[in-house]
């Protein structure tokens, strides 16, 4: 009788490793394109076993090199129709209806009379808005800790939430940016479901009123490397802020591409020692931005 042949201890093992190379190479490219669709986001690795997590540290080191090393401003998706407004008898007829990307030339002047009735929702970074002098109370809806989830039920002093404050104006544009609070802890997909949901309330509120949706602000380099937030998260969210917008009818200001530096982190002359916050000459740049882009 023919005997069969023998797998010895160290082919078995060839083989074992064989298996084990290809299936963490199954994993990370699953991990890649989960990442790269945003399906993935950092606050989920937290949530790995520790064979999972070791590749998915491997992405996300890759993924933040990439995000540091490019420079270069978005590619814009405006169309003419979809940014020409129509014509009306003054200067300011400029209102954007729809989705869009936007963005304008470098230029810190602006007309404060062009916000005159205009309403500003944010967390502690709008607060800066009121305290620096730029927009009275009433026109600005902000507080320490706010997130796309508590600002959804959140009330004032007044007792009143974002939501109501603005039906009660009835202001011309709103501008929201929230966010920067929940990347620590709140997955991006919630936080821009969150935002969809509070923009569908203003819509309904504010029927009138232009809606923009801002990007939250970069962080600087120092303060990504503690790494509670950091760029690889503000740029996750800020893309599905954008899709989220495309797929609303809502417009986009992409104010965090305004305020990196040349390696794509905060630059030195907007932010706050933190490395999160404003200083008093990143609002006027801010507000420089939102009102050219919206008069393009």
């Amino acid at each position: 009788m023919e005997k069969k042949p023998r797998v010895d201890g160290i082919s078995l093992a060839i083989v074992i490793l064989n298996i084990a190379i290809v299936a963490v190479l199954i994993l990370l490219v699953t991990l890649i394109y989960l990442y790269m669709t945003g399906k993935l986001e950092p606050t989920d690795v937290a949530n790995m076993d520790q064979s999972d997590k070791a590749a998915a540290t491997l992405v996300t080191t890759a993924i933040t090199t990439e995000t540091v090393e490019h420079t270069t401003e978005p590619e814009i998706t405006t169309t003419p129709e979809e940014t020409e407004p129509p014509e009306e008898s003054t200067e300011e007829s400029t209102e954007e209806s729809g989705s869009d990307v936007i963005e304008a030339t470098e230029d810190d002047s602006y007309d404060p009379e062009f916000f005159a009735n205009d309403f500003f929702i944010g967390d502690s970074i709008y607060t800066g808005l009121v305290n620096y002098g730029y927009f009275p109370d009433s026109q600005v809806f902000a507080m320490i800790g706010l997130n796309p989830e508590s600002v959804l039920t959140k009330a004032d002093a007044s007792g009143s939430t974002a939501t109501q404050k603005a039906a009660a104006m009835q202001p011309k544009r709103i501008f929201i940016m929230l966010g920067s609070n929940g990347l620590a802890f709140m997955g991006n997909t919630h936080m821009a479901e969150k935002m969809k949901e509070l923009a569908a309330g203003l819509k309904e509120a504010c029927p009138e009123s232009y809606i923009y949706i801002v990007a939250i602000p970069p962080v600087t380099k120092e303060h990504d490397a503690q790494g509670q937030e950091t760029m690889v998260m503000v740029n996750g969210y800020n893309k599905l802020l954008k899709s989220m917008c495309e797929e609303e009818g809502i417009v986009f200001l992409d104010l965090c591409s305004k305020l990196q530096n040349s390696s794509g982190y905060f630059s030195a002359d907007y932010a706050e020692a933190d490395g999160m916050h404003f200083l008093g000459s990143a609002y006027k740049h801010m507000l420089s931005y939102f009102q050219k882009a919206i008069q393009l």
